[in-house]
């Protein structure tokens, strides 16, 4: 099941996009969604220490006491893998939208036909992820395999890099890390500290290049290992896009 939430200040517009999502609904059964509606950021964010971040939050921009874009800051820095579409009258804010990687920006009025297609473009999305619960810091994240970078090894802690940028610690031990990640699609072993996730490789040399910039040291040993399971992640991965 989905959970999906609304934030808008205006009682008219938080309705009608609470009709879109019952239409969007009734066209595609299989997505069971559960809808919550909330007509300040505060109570959302309230609710959300409560009960957690919801999979898609459907925000207006221009709000009394909270921006929109400052609402989804805060629902990031809470669980990045929150889904945010912005739904707003306003194009002034896209640029700061979008520097926070939101899924969409849509400008009011909008038909059913272009909110549907926004909807079902993150939701299919969501549904070809690998989702895990991983425990850091006396916290339960829910966090996609897909979007691990690599998993460190700093003495007995695992350090999970996100391609949110953010970086989650845990006591895991070497042995549940393996059974975890590898064996799944794009994770390699690189060295004895470091399990990387060959999507988000951005090249290759003397070390891997990351999408977020870091490079990690590639062991003597295993440089003919790790430049032909990059190459044929690739060619595997074009094949299956052709």
């Amino acid at each position: 099941m989905f959970r999906i939430a609304i934030c808008d200040d205006d009682a008219v517009e938080r309705k009608d996009i609470e009709d879109n999502l019952l239409v969007y609904s009734s066209k595609h059964p299989q997505r069971a969604m559960k809808i919550e509606v909330y007509s300040s950021g505060f109570d959302m964010l309230e609710s959300f220490d409560k009960t957690g971040s919801p999979d898609v939050a459907l925000l207006d921009i221009c709000m009394p006491g909270m921006l929109g874009t400052e609402l989804a800051h805060e629902i990031l820095s809470r669980s990045e893998n929150t889904n945010i579409t912005f739904l707003t009258t306003s194009s002034d804010f896209a640029v700061d939208a979008f520097s926070l990687h939101v899924s969409d920006y849509i400008k009011k009025p909008y038909t059913q036909e272009k909110f549907d297609a926004a909807l079902d473009r993150v939701l299919s999305l969501r549904e070809r992820k690998t989702w895990i619960l991983l425990s850091s810091e006396g916290r339960l994240n829910r966090i996609a395999l897909e979007d691990i970078l690599y998993i460190e090894t700093i003495d007995k802690k695992k350090v999970f890099a996100l391609s949110s940028g953010k970086k989650l610690t845990s006591w895991l031990s070497v042995k549940e890390v393996e059974e975890l990640v590898l064996g799944k699609k794009g994770f390699v072993k690189c060295g004895g500290s470091f399990i990387v996730n060959l999507s988000h490789v951005r090249s290759l040399s003397q070390g891997l290049v990351m999408d977020d910039g870091s490079v990690i040291p590639i062991p003597r040993r295993l440089r003919t290992f790790l430049k032909g399971a990059y190459v044929d992640y690739y060619l595997k991965e074009a094949g299956e896009t052709c």
